[in-house]
């Protein structure tokens, strides 16, 4: 499972949402995907989920072009970005039913994963109108989409954001069993949510790609030490502000 973007640049008019960027990543793992609003991130996810189309340069998904064979490199990705909601006057598994019939997913396929969904994810009753859930149980029905055709990548935009510390709990013990088997590439402004998931960072700011290393390195490196314990918070900032 790998992503690779090779001088990735877009433009949307005279502003450079991406600059020539470029990475490879490898799973399985959790990759951090930091930087300020407006750095590119989402822009980003959105080109190697096939929502956008670069400017220039390439986004490879298993080696193969987004921008020549989207069909083909959609079979290994899956992306939740800008936190979208279910619709309201779905229910539970009417909206995961016709998820799974947009991805094309064999019936009987859908009957199980839904039901292993439900269960790893503490879904309500399937019955449940998706309009009467909370942010969190939302946020959950949202990631059990995700997840119904279980691709080998995942792309997260922010998937804590907005929820109560429960709730962030129980997804982010979610996310941190996923990490042992896909490849996740998340964006978050939550460092400690990266420091306690993520094996590797990339932080990216005005569209350009600062730094992509192991969350242990970046901290060592560019981390002020606090009674001995670096931090990546230090570390971010100096990335970003130069301070």
């Amino acid at each position: 499972m790998e992503l690779k973007a090779v001088d990735l640049t877009k433009k949307f008019g005279p502003k450079i949402a991406l600059d020539h960027v470029n990475f490879k990543l490898s799973g399985p793992g959790i990759v951090g995907y930091l930087g300020p609003n407006g750095a590119g991130k989402t822009t980003t996810l959105k080109i190697f989920s096939h929502l956008l189309s670069p400017s220039s340069g390439s986004a490879l998904v298993n080696g193969i072009d987004m921008t020549k064979d989207y069909q083909a490199g959609l079979r290994y990705v899956s992306s939740l970005v800008e936190t979208p909601e279910p619709y309201p006057e779905f229910s539970i598994k009417e909206f995961l039913t016709f998820i799974g019939s947009i991805r094309e997913i064999n019936p009987a396929d859908l009957e199980k994963r839904i039901s292993i969904l439900k269960k790893q994810l503490s879904l309500e009753s399937l019955d449940t109108k998706c309009g009467t859930l909370s942010k969190g149980n939302k946020q959950r029905v949202v990631l059990a989409a995700v997840l119904l055709p279980d691709t080998p990548i995942l792309l997260l935009d922010e998937p804590t954001s907005g929820l109560d510390p429960a709730e962030t709990h129980d997804i982010k013990r979610v996310l941190k069993d996923l990490g042992r088997r896909k490849l996740i590439l998340m964006s978050s402004h939550i460092l400690q949510e990266v420091k306690e998931l993520c094996r590797m960072a990339a932080v990216v700011n005005n569209g350009k790609l600062l730094i992509l290393d192991s969350v242990r390195n970046i901290t060592l490196h560019f981390g002020k030490r606090k009674a001995g314990v670096p931090g990546l918070e230090e570390a971010y900032l100096k990335l970003v502000r130069g301070v």
